[in-house]
């Protein structure tokens, strides 16, 4: 059996290459597709790594990644003296958007409480499972009468699909860019079935997809009392409010799980901007989801934030390996920046997996 190696130049161009062509090309009667594609490319992130070995997913960590997706886009959005839920299909209301709404509406906008509720969440989960079972996965790759299948063979059944080599390296490598183009023909897509809600409605794609703008404050006493009042990079007291950064800058994956959350001046929020912070703020931010793991669970669980750890520090692995591979720099303080050394690797490892 050959070893798994990286996809080549020519390889990594004919993937961005087709993936382009579904986007152009493919038959979209509904969003799920594009859903279906996020998902996947959300998931190379948590689960794949850079050998360009292949990858297994099931559709239930699939369903997952669709309720995540699609939780803020139930939400009705509010146009003047209208106000209803964005169409995501060409015909009768998306299965996954009725499902979803019902629920975001019962347990109001909390993603976090519906996750609490084991029967509720599992039940939600099974529908959208068999919806991705059903429609998108096994249709993604058809474009016009030919299949082109370059991210999973079509099998046409089952609960599982595995990514093709090099399919999971490409996500990771380019996965800004990739979310941007979903986003974007989604986005499209969403404003071409509501004509008349949207118009030229500007921030659709911040309501779709959510905004590094929105607010944050929930996270603020919590962060305040766990830092000592403490702006996180640079350790001076913070007077009077403070700003809620993401440590793994939202530019380069939009995670908002409650451990990527610190406080900062807002002077050191706004010089640090989308950088990734340098190997002594690393360490401590790991260090901190260790030592006060309970009390941020608690925290989070109070207030209806959602976390993960595990898969937290598994993105921050793979921002700082795409960084330390670029030959990229650190945010220090002010405008001090340096190149990464490899001493990220070790503090990414340096938590027990118990404590993970």
């Amino acid at each position: 059996m050959n070893e798994p190696r990286p996809p080549t130049a020519e390889e990594q161009l004919a993937f961005l290459r087709s993936l382009q062509r579904l986007l152009d090309e493919g038959s979209f009667t509904s969003s799920y597709k594009f859903a279906l594609l996020h998902a996947i490319a959300d998931l190379c992130i948590r689960k794949g790594d850079d050998s360009g070995a292949e990858l297994e997913l099931s559709t239930s960590e699939i369903a997952e990644q669709f309720v995540r997706l699609y939780w803020r886009q139930v939400a009705p959005f509010v146009a003047g003296d209208d106000k209803r839920v964005l169409r995501q299909n060409t015909g009768q209301t998306a299965t996954v958007v009725r499902e979803l709404a019902e629920r975001h509406n019962r347990y109001q906008g909390s993603l976090a409480e519906l996750e609490r509720s084991s029967a509720d969440w599992g039940d939600v989960r099974r529908r959208v499972e068999q919806t991705v079972r059903r429609m998108p996965l096994w249709r993604l790759q058809t474009v016009g009468s030919e299949r082109l299948e370059f991210l999973y063979e079509n099998v046409d059944v089952g609960g599982v699909v595995r990514l093709e080599p090099g399919v999971a390296y490409c996500f990771r490598a380019f996965y800004p860019m990739v979310t941007d183009m979903i986003e974007g023909a989604w986005s499209h897509f969403v404003q071409r079935r509501n004509p008349q809600l949207l118009g030229q409605v500007v921030e659709l794609r911040s309501f779709l997809f959510g905004s590094r703008r929105s607010s944050l404050s929930a996270y603020r006493p919590l962060l305040r009392d766990l830092q000592h009042g403490r702006c996180f990079y640079c350790e001076n007291d913070i007077k009077a409010g403070g700003d809620v950064d993401h440590f793994i800058p939202w530019r380069r994956y939009s995670l908002e799980l409650g451990h990527n959350f610190v406080l900062a001046h807002k002077g050191c929020n706004s010089y640090k901007s989308d950088l990734l912070a340098a190997e002594e703020h690393l360490e401590r931010w790991t260090e901190r989801s260790l030592v006060y793991r309970y009390e941020l669970e608690e925290g989070f669980d109070e207030r209806g934030v959602l976390h993960d750890w595990p898969a937290t520090r598994q993105i921050a692995r793979w921002a700082y390996r795409q960084v330390h591979q670029a030959g990229g720099q650190v945010w220090v303080q002010a405008r001090e920046l340096r190149p990464l050394s490899d001493d990220w690797r070790q503090i990414l490892s340096a938590v027990p997996h118990a404590a993970a």
